[in-house]
């Protein structure tokens, strides 16, 4: 009997650039670390969840946060969709949009 292989590797698909286009990532890699990679202009600072500055839409997928907490996001920007790549893997293949700056 032959086991089913699951896929390592995700994708992020860049909705914002045009053409459109998706980046693979490893399983556990940081979304931020892949953006940057690929050489997708992403402001960053802290990279540990709690400035905001990376903030990112996140149009379709799942991310997972595993045991950090992403401070530098308050309610109002989780209910609307934003997460913050410094910290995230992929769960799912994700749809992202472009990368938003806030001032503080």
């Amino acid at each position: 009997m032959q086991q089913k292989l699951i896929p390592q590797k995700k994708q992020i698909h860049l909705a914002f650039v045009d053409p459109e286009q998706s980046i693979l990532v490893e399983k556990d890699e940081i979304v931020l670390t892949a953006l940057v990679s690929a050489g997708i202009p992403i402001k960053q600072a802290c990279t540990n969840g709690v400035c905001g500055v990376c903030l990112t839409p996140l149009l379709s997928g799942e991310i997972d946060y595993a045991n950090r907490q992403p401070h530098g996001l308050n309610e109002k920007e989780k209910q609307n969709g934003y997460f913050l790549p410094c910290i995230a893997t992929c769960k799912s293949d994700i749809s992202i949009d472009r990368p938003k700056v806030r001032l503080r």
